[in-house]
């Protein structure tokens, strides 16, 4: 079956970049002929270098330039390593162009990523519901809304509905924000593991060869301002003597440390897969501490933290969740414990697929 793909493929995104390479993977893995559509919505003009509509923002790229000429190379690089895109672009401002993709394509899945955050993208975003899909199958793999509740001026509730009921097959990455979409469909919506976790960490060899730092070290993953993640690191870099390696545009007041923003997508995977110990705020990052069995402690503490949650309940791991500073050892954990109920949410996730592209 020829099957195309949409995400938030070319955001700047580790998470985002991950998770379309291993749909596409997965995907690929069962046989059929896949394509990521080469989506560019309104919100990917932000990744430019330089925007001279908004003289800020500009100002400040080019006080950095090297690390986000470093960062955007690093992610182009991976694109063409890794992704499997469609002969041309589409955008925004011409997504009628998009219907000629039903001629091309027997299926169409939208997901994984935060397409379905209408905070996220200001709103609904047509071609992320596929919109432009035709006759064609329609199926959702794991969109997620990552929210429990959206500002009532981005959720057009009755487009929503419209949009949903053209799905043959409906499924999203959060339990908790089932709620939010079921009342406005009446097709059931599953609940299915992100395509991250459809792969194992032996999948991943690859990238997590990539030589980025030599000794032990903590990573630190920042994905939203959060003092008492800080703070923690801070604490245990004391503790242990451990240098601290993190990404962020901005240098942080952490002792013993280095700031490598500018990385890919690869040595991200290799970062995790190489740590003593991992402290984040991401969802993803949390994502590889668990396939790569490491120590980590996930900060789940603003509205978004549904995602980690949820995860973290359903393979037994609730106690790596904190809220407030903390900087004690992380518990032993039985992993194979842990692999026996992620192997059964794999289960159920591709049993899904398999039925939803039968």
């Amino acid at each position: 079956m020829k099957i195309g793909t949409i995400t938030f493929h070319g955001a700047l995104n580790f998470g985002s970049a991950l998770q379309s390479y291993a749909l596409q993977e997965v995907l690929k893995g069962m046989g059929h002929e896949v394509r990521i559509i080469d989506y560019r919505s309104r919100d990917y003009e932000q990744y430019r270098l330089f925007q001279p509509r908004h003289p800020k923002m500009t100002l400040r790229a080019m006080r950095c330039w090297r690390k986000r000429l470093s960062r955007k190379t690093a992610f182009t690089e991976f694109s063409k390593k890794y992704f499997r895109l469609t002969k041309r672009p589409y955008f925004w401002k011409k997504e009628s162009d998009m219907c000629e993709l039903a001629e091309l394509f027997d299926c169409f899945i939208c997901g994984s990523d935060q397409i379905w955050n209408l905070d996220c993208t200001q709103g609904v975003v047509g071609p992320y519901f596929l919109s432009f899909a035709g006759d064609s199958r329609r199926v959702a793999y794991a969109p997620s809304l990552a929210h429990t509740f959206f500002r009532p001026e981005n959720f057009d509730e009755q487009l929503v509905s419209d949009l949903l009921s053209r799905f043959d097959f409906l499924s999203v990455r959060e339990e908790e924000t089932v709620p939010l979409f079921q009342p406005l469909v009446d097709k059931p919506i599953d609940v299915v593991l992100d395509p991250t976790l459809l792969l194992e960490s032996d999948d991943y060899t690859d990238m997590a060869s990539k030589d980025v730092l030599q000794g032990e070290y903590i990573f630190m993953y920042l994905l939203r301002e959060c003092p008492e993640l800080i703070e923690s690191t801070v604490a245990m870099t004391e503790a242990t003597g451990m240098k601290v390696a993190y990404i962020s545009e901005n240098n942080l007041d952490i002792p013993n440390s280095i700031n490598l923003f500018g990385v890919g997508p690869e040595e991200f995977v290799s970062l995790i897969a190489h740590a003593d110990l991992i402290v984040t705020n991401s969802f993803h990052a949390t994502v590889f501490s668990v396939l790569f069995h490491k120590p980590f402690r996930v900060y789940a503490t603003d509205k978004s933290g549904a995602r980690m949650r949820d995860l973290l309940g359903n393979i037994g791991l609730s106690d790596r969740c904190v809220s407030d500073m903390c900087s004690d050892d992380v518990a032993p954990c039985d992993w194979g414990a842990v692999d026996t109920l992620l192997d059964s949410l794999r289960e159920h996730s591709w049993a899904y697929l398999r039925k939803a592209l039968s």
